[in-house]
């Protein structure tokens, strides 16, 4: 989901009519932050990411009140009502809603590159300290730890992740007696960005957001929230990161087995005591940045695209990952095999995953999508299904394709690109009527879109069919939602064998 916060500036006889005049604009400014829920785009990069917008419960009435109320004020009161409403809003929203109040511009290219080049350092000299580090296998341990967090809340099943978070979270959520009469479901993830690495004397950390969303059910009501949330995870100086099957799900960080531990964090298989952060990665603070309810009335509101014209944010390290890629794969020179991946990956699985977003046909590119992208946009295909809505993208065209970001480790090669394009994108109903976008307006935009394959994989981008399995060969129909080919038994989703597509991120919003 797009996120637009809104910038607001609260700054006799000439001077104060300006300052009245000024403070109404102002504050009917502030009414929109405060009462209009969030807008939301269409496309499964443009939109639908992870909220619907908040319920605004009279919110209308309330702003109409107030500005009414302003309008009869001399600005000597006007002005200072304004700060106290400022900031009445934003305590209250703190204390009943548990989440931060922003007031601020949308971020500008030079900051976003210098937030993206200070977090692109900091992994690398990371690891240039633990060289089994990935990325791509610290996104699925978030996305593990954090799907297993939520869903065994209240549950017996809880003890099994007490080797993995903070032992004072551990006693929060164990002492909560409403935990116990909650179950929260449904969790889907979104994009998890890296915010920062640190050290100190003991400790590596790592900072990360997440946007998701899942449904809390209490007392046989369920209502379903979208969130954006800060995790910071820890673990000891000196411990080198786990192999891709210890990573992707949890396991004991000392036999490997199956997460099974006593209240105690005792593993049933090998008998040790494992205590958060010794050997593996473990969750050392939760905040909550931003929580809503969600509701389908944004699925068919549009926005200007933010960032289109930003220039492409690229890698500082871009040309030493280049270097080692075509010496690591012998490759002749870097500018044909870049042609080659363009032409046959990121063309044909642009055009073929907006085909079946369009088309409301998810499952016809699950071998193209890692677990975590396939789930979340299918969050929102069902979304549109229940509303009897299609978001259609007619028309599509690719305009370029910039190279963003190359990335190897010890596991995994990942690619970042950002492609420019246009299509008509527009939303129907049931009856064929647009209730959203355009039909005859072309919408340009960009997005940037990273693609990962399993180290050592030489699979010949130009031999690559997107609609067999790059393992067996066979027909690409029989995939499941799991994506585990039913010809041969193996798992397409983790590019063992090929390329696939584990992240796609708008432009006002990339970063690590």
């Amino acid at each position: 989901m797009r996120q637009y916060i809104f910038h607001n500036t609260i700054s006799k006889r000439k001077i104060l009519r300006f300052a009245g005049i000024f403070s109404i604009i102002s504050l009917i400014g502030l009414i929109v932050f405060l009462f209009i829920p969030e807008l939301l785009m269409a496309r499964p990069g443009g939109g639908q990411s992870y909220s619907g917008g908040s319920g605004s419960s009279g919110g209308d009435g309330i702003a109409g009140l107030i500005i009414w109320l302003i309008l009869q004020l001399p600005p000597q009161i006007s002005i200072p009502l304004i700060i106290v409403i400022i900031v009445f809003y934003y305590f209250k929203n703190k204390k009943e809603k548990g989440h931060e109040v922003t007031i601020a511009s949308n971020p500008t290219y030079a900051n976003k590159f210098n937030e993206f080049n200070n977090i692109e350092q900091s992994l690398e000299q990371f690891k240039q300290k633990d060289p089994d580090f990935s990325r791509l296998l610290f996104w699925d341990f978030v996305s593990s730890i954090y799907h297993k967090y939520y869903s065994y809340i209240g549950k017996p099943d809880f003890k099994n992740i007490k080797p993995f978070i903070a032992p004072y979270i551990w006693e929060q959520v164990q002492n909560n007696p409403l935990n116990k009469q909650t179950d929260i479901s449904e969790i889907v993830i979104g994009n998890i960005n890296f915010i920062s690495v640190f050290e100190d004397e003991k400790y590596t950390g790592i900072v990360v957001d997440i946007k998701s969303n899942y449904t809390k059910t209490k007392e046989g009501k369920s209502t379903r929230f979208v969130l954006t949330e800060r995790w910071m995870f820890n673990r000891k100086k000196g411990i080198l990161s786990k192999p891709p099957e210890e990573m992707r799900d949890l396991k004991c960080p000392n036999c490997g087995a199956p997460a099974d531990f006593n209240d105690a964090g005792e593993c049933q298989y090998c008998n040790t005591f494992i205590t958060a952060g010794e050997m593996q990665w473990s969750v050392n603070q939760i905040t909550i940045i931003k929580q809503e309810v969600f509701n389908t009335k944004g699925l068919a509101h549009y926005e200007q695209e933010i960032g289109t014209d930003y220039p492409t944010v690229i890698s500082p390290v871009i040309n030493t990952y280049i270097t080692a890629f075509v010496q690591k794969h012998k490759l002749k020179d870097w500018d044909s095999y870049w042609q080659s991946f363009t032409d046959n990956i990121a063309y044909k699985y642009f055009s073929e995953i907006y085909d079946a977003w369009s088309e409301m046909q998810w499952q016809k590119v699950r071998h193209l999508l890692s677990d975590r992208l396939y789930e979340s946009y299918n969050f929102w295909i069902e979304a549109y299904k229940r509303e009897h809505l299609q978001n259609r993208l007619d028309n599509l065209s690719i305009k370029k394709i910039d190279m963003a970001a190359i990335e190897t480790d010890k596991y995994y090669e990942a690619f970042t690109v950002r492609i420019f394009a246009s299509c008509y994108d527009y939303v129907v109903n049931r009856e064929g009527k647009i209730i959203g976008g355009s039909k005859k307006k072309a919408r340009y935009f960009s997005e940037y879109w990273t693609f990962m394959r399993r180290s050592g994989v030489d699979f010949k981008e130009s031999e690559f069919s997107l609609h067999n399995c790059p393992n067996c060969g066979a027909p690409a129909d029989k995939m499941g939602q799991a994506a585990v080919c039913e010809y041969c038994g193996a798992k397409i989703s983790n590019g063992d064998f090929s390329w696939i597509l584990t992240r796609i991120v708008q432009d006002e919003e990339y970063t690590s």
